[in-house]
């Protein structure tokens, strides 16, 4: 988040329409909620808070899980969840030895 382009992670299907702040602050939001130190993840309520811009986010620190994947290269992991999107929800990337990092894809309907 720090060395690299924030606009990597938005999804292409939305041609650079994005605002970069709104950007940055969900980028923060989802490195806390996904810690390492489960002491360390904000509140559900804080969260919206985060979100709707109310209270200000510290950069988090780095979680393990994220610096595994880095590592293994996001491009493989990309290639993965494409490969078993139609086969399951989850997966393991097992292509690093000492990685325990998991991948899961999920979708919401509204109400």
């Amino acid at each position: 988040m720090a060395n690299g382009s924030p606009m990597k992670a938005v999804d292409r299907r939305l041609n650079g329409a994005v605002d970069e702040e709104e950007l940055m602050r969900s980028l923060r939001v989802a490195f806390w909620c996904i810690q390492d130190e489960v002491s360390l993840r904000p509140t559900m309520g804080e969260v919206v808070r985060m979100l709707e811009g109310s209270i200000n986010i510290n950069s988090p620190p780095m979680p393990q899980t994220v610096l595994e994947l880095i590592e293994e290269g996001l491009e493989q992991v990309y290639r993965a969840m494409k490969r078993e999107y139609n086969h399951s929800s989850s997966f393991t990337m097992a292509s690093h030895p000492s990685s325990h990092a998991t991948c899961s894809y999920s979708t919401m309907s509204p109400r």
